[in-house]
C-alpha cells in the first residue's frame, strides 16, 4: 500500500490511500479516478493513465472503463487544444480495442469541431477524412497546427475554395510542406492554384517562407 500511495504522489503530493481502497479493482478504479480530479496538468495525467493501466492490469473492462473517464477529465481542462489531442492519442495507445478511439472521436465532435479534426488527422482515423474534409470548409478560423494536420493527411485541397486558403497556403510555405499541398491540389484539379504556389514555394528562402515576408 505505502509503495502505491508513494507512485501516486509523485503526481499528486497531497494522495491519501486506505485498505479499502485497494480492496478489489472497482475500488482501485475509484481511487484513480479520485486522484485525477485532483490533477489540471495534461501531462501528470496521462502519467496517471498509465499508473492505472498497469494498476489495473488483471481487470480489462474496469481498466478500459477507467482509461475512458481518464480521457474525459482531459478533455475538460482548459488547455491547448495541441496539449489536449497529445493527452488522448498518449492514452488510447494503452488500448488496443477501436471502439474507445472511436468514442472519444464522437465525443469531441460533439465538443469542438477544430479537435474533432486534429484528432481525426492524429489518430489516423481514415474513414472520417471524408466527413472533416467537408466539416472544415465551414469553419472561419483554424490554427496552423491544423492545417498543417490536414495538409499531412492529404485534406489540403478541401480548403482550396475557401478564405481559410490564403493561410493555408503560408503554413504550407512556412512549414515546408508545400510540394504536397501542389500535389493534393493538382489532383483535385486547383491546377491553377497548385502552379501558383509551386512558383510561391520556389522564390522563397526556407528561412523566410511566410506570405507576409513574401508580400515584402
Amino acid at each position: 500500500m505505502y509503495e502505491i500511495e508513494a507512485r501516486l504522489q509523485e503526481m499528486v503530493p497531497t494522495a491519501r490511500i486506505t485498505d479499502q481502497d485497494l480492496v478489489n479493482s472497482e475500488a482501485k478504479s475509484d481511487l484513480i479516478i479520485r486522484i485525477g480530479h485532483q490533477i489540471t496538468n495534461l501531462e501528470v495525467l496521462a502519467n496517471l493513465a498509465e499508473f492505472a493501466d498497469e494498476f489495473l492490469s488483471k481487470s480489462p473492462t474496469i481498466q478500459k472503463n477507467c482509461l475512458n473517464q481518464l480521457i474525459d477529465q482531459g478533455l475538460h481542462l482548459q488547455q491547448s487544444k495541441d496539449d489536449i489531442v497529445h493527452f488522448i492519442d498518449k492514452v488510447l495507445q494503452h488500448s488496443s480495442d477501436t471502439s474507445d478511439t472511436e468514442r472519444v472521436l464522437d465525443k469531441c465532435r460533439q465538443l469542438d469541431k477544430e479537435l474533432y479534426v486534429k484528432l481525426v488527422c492524429t489518430t489516423f482515423a481514415e474513414q472520417r477524412y471524408s466527413e472533416i474534409g467537408e466539416m472544415v470548409k465551414s469553419l472561419t478560423a483554424l490554427e496552423d497546427t491544423t492545417l498543417t494536420s490536414l495538409i499531412l493527411a492529404g485534406l489540403g485541397a478541401h480548403l482550396a475554395s475557401t478564405d481559410l486558403y490564403i493561410k493555408m497556403m503560408e503554413v504550407a510555405i512556412s512549414e515546408e510542406i508545400a510540394d504536397k499541398l501542389v500535389e493534393q491540389l493538382k489532383e483535385a484539379g486547383f491546377r491553377a492554384q497548385a502552379c501558383s504556389l509551386q512558383l510561391m514555394a520556389l522564390r522563397i528562402p526556407g528561412a523566410l517562407r511566410t506570405m507576409s515576408s513574401f508580400k515584402l
